[in-house]
């Protein structure tokens, strides 16, 4: 091929690349099937230019979504980068780590692994050069491995990553910070939340001390400080959370602005937060925040402005429910017991028109059951108590301390009941 006739196939391949990167795929394909016929009668099939041109159709066909030609293309690629340039070759790593990708998009997480891990060691070793490639191959084999739901492979991939990092960069890198948050997560879903807090305190730990550097990516810090309150949520400590939340607004608020959609995305965790604290006052603020985000950002009818308001409408009729409930204890104080028992049922009614089991209910049904048996009504104050019971069992489980207190209760009035029977067959 004469060398003006070269550098204008390479004019067609920088173009084609230019439409990729627009996303105008058929123009890309168009343009790289042109330059696979040329290159192929120039050089013949076994040429590295063919493989290049093949790598790049299927880099196309891969984000279209058609993925058995993706793979196609890719394959014959690989099959000319194995022969001409061995496996170790920067390009046949490429290959192999994008066909790992196509199989991942495709659902064929065994054969991502096994793309991937031929992968992993090259990029290990090549760093520093190969940092933010190794970064990206990282989080694909930690989809791949979810998937499976073998998250303790997951975790042993990325204590390799940490491990190699932190032997090029030490620890006071946004990659080490990023791979910290990354297992922190992968505990979290273990339920290892102990495990988890401590490694996401690491990364909030070097965050802090990253931030007196310029360029420090603020987000990163932010992230790990919104796992933890997830955390804090899963080990019921909403007053934690609250406050790491509220450390995650100030971040957001200030790096991103008000009315950035993740900052309306923090407004509704710490909503929720406040909601489970029965601070309905506070988290009708934050909600009213999330909504007002959403709906400047994605409109009425886009789902996450939907699900803010639901929830925010859930809490006003929980709102609701609370009161009709302390105003039936203060009913209850005064011995107005009838009174009493209306408020209560409106109360449960409420609550019933929203959850199939929610504590609050137990706590309901546990003070209709006493006021019944105040009245001398032990059945039906038995038939509530059942009701508190079945709830607690379901919400805390046999073993919970509280359970078994409300197990004892139940089988002394149940006892009482017996004893009353007795009493009057014995008259």
């Amino acid at each position: 091929m004469e060398d003006n006739e070269q550098d204008w196939v390479e004019k067609l391949v920088k173009k084609s690349l230019v439409y990729f990167k627009q996303r105008n795929f058929q123009k890309a394909k168009g343009i790289l099937a042109k330059v696979l016929k040329i290159r192929t009668k120039e050089f013949g099939e076994d040429n590295v230019s063919v493989a290049d041109t093949l790598f790049y159709i299927g880099m196309v066909l891969k984000e279209e979504g058609n993925f058995n030609e993706a793979l196609a293309k890719l394959k014959s690629a690989l099959e000319i980068q194995l022969k001409k340039l061995g496996e170790s070759h920067i390009d046949t790593i490429n290959t192999y780590e994008v066909i790992g990708r196509v199989f991942l998009r495709s659902g064929n997480s065994d054969k991502a692994q096994e793309m991937f891990r031929k992968v992993l060691d090259n990029r290990l070793e090549s760093l520093p050069h190969s940092l933010f490639h190794l970064m990206d191959l990282s989080q694909d084999l930690v989809l791949a491995f979810r998937n499976e739901d073998n998250l303790s492979e997951a975790i042993k991939i990325q204590r390799l990553v940490l491990a190699k990092l932190l032997q090029f960069y030490g620890e006071d890198s946004s990659e080490v910070t990023r791979v910290y948050i990354s297992i922190a997560m992968l505990l979290k879903d273990q339920s290892r939340l102990d495990d988890a807090l401590q490694m996401l305190d690491k990364s909030i730990e070097i965050c802090s001390r990253l931030q007196h550097q310029g360029g420090f990516d603020t987000m990163i810090l932010a992230g790990a400080l919104l796992n933890k309150a997830g955390c804090l949520e899963k080990q019921r400590n909403f007053e934690g959370a609250m406050e790491v939340y509220n450390r995650v607004l100030l971040i957001q608020k200030e790096a991103l602005g008000e009315m950035h959609p993740s900052t309306a995305e923090t407004y509704a965790y710490l909503a929720d937060a406040y909601a489970n604290q029965n601070m309905s006052e506070d988290a009708i603020k934050a909600y009213a925040k999330a909504i007002n985000n959403r709906k400047a950002n994605f409109g009425d009818g886009h789902p996450s402005t939907k699900k803010v308001s639901s929830s925010l409408r859930l809490l006003k009729r929980e709102k609701k429910a609370r009161s009709l409930y302390e105003q039936g204890l203060v009913m209850k104080a005064q011995e107005d017991l009838e009174k009493a028992i209306q408020f209560f049922h409106e109360a449960l009614d409420i609550f019933k028109g929203v959850y199939d089991v929610h504590p609050n209910m137990a706590v309901i049904y546990e003070n209709i059951s006493a006021v019944k048996v105040e009245q001398s009504l032990l059945e039906d104050g038995i038939a509530a108590s059942a009701q508190a019971l079945k709830i607690r069992r379901r919400t805390l489980g046999d073993d919970n301390a509280y359970t078994k207190g409300r197990m004892e209760v139940h089988r002394s009035l149940l006892r009482r009941l017996l004893e009353n029977r007795n009493h009057k067959q014995g008259n």
